[in-house]
């Protein structure tokens, strides 16, 4: 897919003239099968430049390759701008920025910047099954449940310079690596929301043995005490999954009958206008 098409339309299109941020697009057009990658990276980009001040993307890049701090810095001075957003939504504004810097050679750490804490969404990590991990991991993702019960540690991480996968399971954004189950067999690469990416890490944390490393060849998605998940764990994440879709799913077909409803009952905005008094101009000459 070209990085112009998927941008079509959109005011972040512009900023494909700077060409560091058009390999950063095309990579990525190229590596994600959700195009909406391509579309978040670019406009967080954007709201990264210019809220930094660094309106001009490759003289930042030029003195960020010549002195990998200054990218530290930028990244740093971005977050101290977004000092009243929580944690999640940091790491959701900087992924764009972070990406782009990997994409153009400039080896920035993929760690959390600072913001508020809160909690997570759909719960806690504490206390919540595998199932509530399986969730947190495909909403946003585009992963299938069962390309998702197949990754292993070594298929999370970071990129590279080319979009190849540097397997880190602490990183954020925390990109995936996987290979589809349907259509062409080749790698692919997705994003696991930083909700998700907390709920992976907490679950790891209590699965594996103390003071052991992870084995990069280890399934990533296991039960508490570390074992492999059966065919009945797989059974009740996929009803879980399909439940939370049927919900959500039953909430927009509600809302829209509802407004519907509402609008053959009233008419449209401002034709139940009753008023009797007309705008007298020569009171306003």
């Amino acid at each position: 897919m070209n990085a112009t098409r998927v941008l079509a339309g959109r005011r972040e299109v512009e900023l494909l003239a700077f060409p560091s941020v058009r390999r950063m697009a095309t990579i990525l057009s190229q590596r994600c099968r959700e195009q909406s990658w391509v579309r978040t990276s670019v406009a967080t980009l954007e709201r990264f430049r210019s809220m930094t001040g660094n309106h001009d993307l490759e003289a930042l890049r030029e003195q960020a390759l010549a002195d990998p701090v200054v990218a530290e810095g930028a990244l740093a001075s971005f977050a101290a701008a977004l000092a009243v957003y929580t944690e999640s939504q940091v790491s959701a504004l900087a992924m764009g920025a972070k990406i782009w810097f990997r994409l153009n050679g400039i080896a920035v750490p993929w760690r959390p910047l600072p913001g508020m804490s809160s909690p997570s969404s759909l719960g806690g990590s504490n206390g919540q099954g595998v199932d509530h991990l399986v969730l947190q991991a495909l909403i946003g993702s585009g992963l299938r449940l069962s390309e998702l019960l197949r990754l292993r540690i070594g298929d999370v991480g970071s990129l590279d310079s080319e979009g190849r996968l540097i397997p880190d399971i602490e990183a954020d954004p925390l990109a995936v690596q996987f290979t589809p189950r349907l259509g062409k067999q080749s790698e692919r690469i997705t994003f696991l929301t930083f909700q998700a990416r907390q709920a992976l890490l907490t679950s790891l944390e209590q699965s594996a043995p103390a003071g052991q490393p992870l084995a990069v060849d280890a399934p990533l998605i296991t039960n508490r005490d570390g074992s492999t998940l059966s065919r009945a764990d797989a059974a009740r994440a996929r009803r879980r999954s399909r439940a939370l879709i049927r919900a959500g799913s039953d909430v927009n077909v509600a809302l829209c009958r509802a407004t519907g409803d509402f609008f053959r009952s009233w008419g449209l905005p401002g034709s139940r206008f009753a008023g009797s008094e007309e705008l007298n101009l020569e009171e306003y000459i």
